[in-house]
């Protein structure tokens, strides 16, 4: 029995200080993995981490082991499972290399939900209908009747319900809560007890920190005067505007409440001013554009206020040259409408078309949410074709130079998040081009078309689904279409069976000659591997038709294949390979590229 004993606790001495190389988990139904990993102090390594990523092992420690016991069973409780009990199995060992692999076993329980929910206001001289706000509250709370019960999710909702009382020109309320658990049924009451306090107003502003932006123009910005009612959301509301302006690197608000409760609040805005001169600077290259750079330089804070001019150059294989100059007047009309004139000069060399483009757009644009927004632009351009061999252009093709003219509308709503690298949310953009007619140019023609992105999480995964669909109505009876308008096909961003542009109908010499009605569509799963490195698989398909409205299911175009992504600062760097499907006579194609295909 005593051998037995020493045989066992030299087993556990052994493996002290060996190599973390796993972490499992058994019976965590509720709560994944990664939630379970993040709140631990051990972590699993693998070879890739360790190499590239410079991620320290973590060691076998009994007393780690335990104390992460201790952390992973309050998680538990934190998220409504009180009873929850954590104990980890018997280690899978390597004494040759020196590696362990650990196996916690969850027992999670009946979790305690939410049974009823009150609120009891103290305090005297409410002066607004306390039951039409609580009714609001409801609809903002994390924690309703039925819902497991959360700790976070219950701090949050304590923070909402005191914020809405300080927006009702309380500014000193508070907000707690007292809960009565009914362990038998596993349910929960929740009484949330508000104390408002004195109806407040706010004092006087006070502004420091400002050297260039004069006083005079920030006191402008805000959506409050002294003597006004007190309400939080609109020092928020201020802050948020005021950094759109791009003049500032830090807003800070401070509202000044007292002990004693004085009703009159002052508030101290401290301010952090942004440089007036930035300039940015990069190169790269992709398969398609080859090596390409650009410059950007950019002064705020022109005539001492928030107009800024911005000056950008850029240069690849596929835009030779691109001068943009745009000066920009923010809220023109409104703190959520802008101007900006944006005369340019470029020569683009496409597969389909080698095009000079010089003109000048001006566009009106608005921020009707923090997710949606929406432009119209007038613009007008002059544009020169250089194709050499016009043999095998249209007769449309060969009346060069030519002038357009004309409006684009656009909106966009935007809730993906993070932008570079989305991982959830959705992304529809809607735009509609109106060129000739009553604005004059060379040719009529209207051009409308919608791009459709979806993100969603799952788990460590994510599937990115994207649909575009565009058609072109020309008014001629020609019915040409200026070829740096049509429609076009295959790419790194497209169809990526086939190169740039090279999908849908083609000339006599067989370069591009883009079309007006089109369809492109992808599906794509995007796997995290190790450290930044991360792979996909997807699948395009689509195709681009001449005539207008046009559209053949039967011609689709698909591709499927894979890629690998290396995360960066500015986007992931993207090496992808596309074969064609149910297509003998083509062969695989290879592209390198910044960023995520959509």
């Amino acid at each position: 029995m005593v051998l037995l004993f020493t045989l066992i606790a030299w087993t556990a001495v052994a493996q002290e200080n060996y190599e973390i190389r796993k972490i499992k988990f058994e019976g965590n139904d509720t709560i994944p993995e990664e939630t379970l990993l993040e709140g631990m102090i051990l972590h699993p390594t693998n070879y890739f981490e360790k190499k590239f990523g410079q991620k320290e092992p973590s060691l076998y420690s009994s007393e780690l082991i335990q104390t992460d016991i201790e952390r992973l069973t309050k998680l538990y409780q934190r998220m409504g499972f009180l009873d929850a009990q954590v104990k980890m199995l018997e280690p899978e060992i390597d004494d040759k290399k020196e590696k362990v692999e650990l196996t916690f076993k969850i027992n999670e329980g009946e979790a305690f939900r939410i049974d009823s929910i009150t609120y009891s206001i103290g305090g005297s001289g409410v002066d607004f209908n306390a039951d039409s706000v609580l009714s609001l509250l409801r609809e903002q709370l994390y924690l309703t009747k039925g819902k497991r019960f959360v700790d976070d999710e219950l701090g949050s909702d304590v923070s909402t319900i005191k914020n809405e009382f300080k927006n009702y020109g309380y500014a000193y309320a508070r907000a707690d809560y007292k809960i009565t658990p009914k362990p038998k049924e596993r349910l929960a009451d929740i009484e949330y007890i508000v104390q408002p306090g004195p109806k407040s107003y706010f004092g006087a502003t006070s502004i420091d920190g400002n050297k260039h932006v004069s006083e005079k123009y920030i006191r402008k910005q805000l959506q409050y005067k002294e003597g006004d009612e007190y309400n939080s959301s609109l020092l928020d509301d201020t802050r948020k505007d005021m950094y759109k302006l791009q003049l500032f690197s830090i807003l800070s608000f401070q509202p000044q409440t007292t002990k004693d409760q004085t009703p009159n609040i002052p508030v101290k805005i401290y301010v952090d001013e942004a440089p007036r001169f930035t300039s940015k600077f990069g190169v790269g290259y992709g398969t398609e554009d080859k090596i390409r750079a650009f410059t950007n330089l950019t002064y705020k804070g022109l005539w001492g206020g928030a107009r800024r001019v911005n000056l950008q150059l850029k240069h690849s294989a596929l835009t030779p040259y691109e001068i943009n100059f745009s000066y920009i007047q923010p809220q023109l009309f409104s703190s959520d409408v802008s101007l900006t004139l944006n005369p340019f000069f470029s020569r683009i060399k496409e597969p389909g078309y080698d095009i000079r483009d010089m003109g000048l757009n001006v566009k009106f644009s608005q921020e009707f949410t923090d997710d949606l927004s929406g432009y119209v632009s007038y613009y007008f351009e002059k544009v020169k074709n250089y194709e050499i061999d016009s043999t095998y252009l249209t007769s449309g093709e060969t009346d060069i130079p030519y002038n357009k003219s004309g409006i684009l509308l656009s909106t966009l709503f935007d809730n993906s998040d993070p932008k570079f690298s989305p991982t959830k949310g959705l992304n529809i953009s809607l735009a509609y081009k109106l060129n000739g007619y009553i604005f004059g140019g060379d040719f009529n023609y209207s051009r409308v078309w919608t791009d459709i992105r979806n993100y969603q999480d799952l788990d460590k995964l994510v599937l990115a689904t994207r649909l575009m669909i565009g058609a072109i109505h020309s008014g001629d009876s020609d019915k040409f279409i200026p070829v740096e308008d049509r429609f076009y096909a295959g790419g790194s961003n497209s169809i990526r069976g086939w190169q740039r542009s090279e999908l849908g109908p083609l000339r006599d010499d067989g370069t591009p000659r883009g079309g007006s009605s089109a369809i492109q569509a992808s599906v794509e799963l995007r796997i995290p591997l190790v450290w930044k490195l991360s792979v996909v698989s997807f699948m395009d398909f689509g195709n681009v038709w001449e005539q207008e409205l046009h559209y053949r299911l039967n011609d689709l175009a698909w591709a499927t294949g894979g890629g690998i992504r290396l995360e960066t600062p500015i986007g992931p760097i993207r090496f992808d390979v596309g074969v064609p499907v149910w297509n003998e006579k083509r062969s695989a194609e290879f592209f390198l590229s910044v960023g995520q295909a959509f």
